[in-house]
């Protein structure tokens, strides 16, 4: 199987067997709105970001163990497309363990996405697709804008999206009880 990654439309079923080819095992892709998207490193800035928003969760998680998170090689099964979130949280009444092969099949409870570039319109768009995916999947999605230093809030039915800013706190109490976000805790502090 030979797909031109930038241009070719096929099937959710087609992309997973192309993907599992030996020539594709040591490269990342999604599946975004029957588009091959190739998820390559952005920068380490948006991985620290990342990072420091999975420490967070986890902390949360040794103390109340109802779920798991995953990071930034771990893909999901959202409808017919294949999502590689930044940050994902599944609740153990969702799925006991995550698959070890492929995309997991089930869409993540809380999605992040960390935008690289701003600038990206190509990026935009695709972000834009996913987040539409991961809401009609049931998700909860948080969209960190580094540059800006905000984290947006998409939540089906929770009205027009929340944006908040350094000095704010996030809640999910329906995903994850008492656990608050300092928006400032993720991002690494500035080094005089």
């Amino acid at each position: 199987m030979v797909f031109d990654i930038q241009k070719s439309t096929i099937s959710a079923q087609e992309f997973d067997r192309w993907v599992e080819l030996p020539e594709n095992s040591q490269r990342l892709f999604e599946f975004i709105c029957g588009e091959i998207v190739e998820k390559i490193p952005s920068n380490v800035y948006v991985s620290i970001v990342a990072s420091r928003i999975i420490g967070l969760l986890m902390i949360y998680l040794f103390q109340h163990d109802i779920g798991y998170v995953s990071g930034e090689q771990g893909g999901y099964q959202v409808g017919d497309d294949r999502y590689v979130p930044d940050v994902a949280y599944v609740s153990y009444t969702k799925q006991k363990m995550a698959t070890r092969k492929g995309y997991n099949p089930v869409v993540p409870d809380l999605a992040v996405e960390v935008i690289s570039d701003n600038d990206n319109r190509e990026e935009q768009t695709h972000l834009r697709c996913k987040i539409t995916g991961y809401l009609n999947g049931g998700a909860i999605v948080w969209v960190v804008d580094c540059d800006n230093q905000t984290l947006e809030v998409h939540q089906l039915g929770a009205g027009d999206v929340r944006v908040f800013g350094v000095n704010d706190t996030v809640q999910v109490p329906e995903l994850l009880p008492n656990f608050t976000l300092a928006v400032r805790d993720i991002f690494p502090p500035e080094k005089a």
